[in-house]
C-alpha cells in the first residue's frame, strides 16, 4: 500500500469515526440492556458416593477385589448417565409437584452429571429460580432413591451398591455486565472501522 491509498483510508475512517462510535455504542447500550434483564441462575450441587455394600458368590465365579472396583467403576458411570436422563428429570419435576417443560432439550440442561472419580458422580441442577432449583435437586435425590432401590430388587443381585448423596451446596451465577459490554463496544468498533476501509476499497476500485 502506497502512502497516497494509506492517507486516503485514514481520511476515510477520520470522516466516520463518529458514525462507527455511535454504532458501536448503541450496540454496547444494547448489551447492557439485555445483559440487565438476564437474572442470575442458580445451581444447586451435590454429589453421589458409591460403595460396595454386598456381593454375592456362586459356585462358578467369586467377586474378587478387581472386579467388584471394576464393576463400581461401571456402575458409576451409569448412575452418571441415569440421573440426567430426561424421564428421571420429569419424574423429579413431579416428585415436587414442579411443571415439567415439554421440550427434551430444556429438560436436560435443567440437569448434568458427571462422573469425576471410580466411586464419584457429581450432580448439578441449574433453574432461574432458587426454589424452584432447590426443590428439583430434592426431588432428584428422592426419584434415585427410588430407582436405585428398584434397580437392586429388580437386577441380578451379584453386587449391591451404597449409594450416598451429600449434602446440597447452592451456588449463583451471573453474567459479567462490564466484560459484555465492554466487548460489545469494541467488537462494533472494529467491525464499523472494517466496514469503512471496504467500502473506500470498493471505491477505488471503480476508479481504476
Amino acid at each position: 500500500m502506497t502512502t497516497g491509498h494509506f492517507d486516503r483510508y485514514w481520511r476515510a475512517v477520520q470522516r466516520k469515526l463518529p458514525a462507527v462510535l455511535l454504532v458501536a455504542a448503541g450496540a454496547a447500550v444494547a448489551a447492557w440492556l439485555i445483559v440487565s434483564r438476564v437474572g442470575p441462575t442458580y445451581t444447586v450441587h451435590y454429589s453421589y458416593l458409591v460403595s460396595l455394600s454386598e456381593r454375592e458368590e456362586t459356585e462358578d465365579f467369586r467377586f474378587d477385589g478387581y472386579y467388584a472396583l471394576s464393576a463400581t467403576d461401571l456402575f458409576t458411570a451409569t448412575l452418571a448417565s441415569w440421573v440426567s436422563v430426561p424421564e428421571v428429570v420429569v419424574a423429579a419435576y413431579e416428585e415436587v409437584g414442579l411443571p415439567a417443560a415439554r421440550d427434551p432439550k430444556e429438560v436436560a440442561r435443567a440437569v448434568t452429571a458427571e462422573k469425576k472419580a471410580p466411586q464419584l458422580v457429581a450432580v448439578t441442577v441449574r433453574h432461574k429460580d432458587q426454589a424452584v432449583a432447590e426443590k428439583l435437586a430434592q426431588g432428584l435425590q428422592t426419584v434415585m432413591e427410588r430407582n436405585i432401590e428398584q434397580y437392586h430388587d429388580q437386577g441380578i443381585p451379584a453386587l449391591t451398591w451404597r449409594v450416598v448423596a451429600t449434602s446440597p451446596w447452592l451456588g449463583v451465577s451471573r453474567l459479567s455486565a462490564p466484560v459484555i459490554v465492554g466487548a460489545t463496544f469494541v467488537f462494533g468498533l472494529l467491525m464499523g472501522v472494517n466496514a469503512v476501509l471496504l467500502v473506500e476499497s470498493v471505491k477505488n476500485t471503480n476508479y481504476v
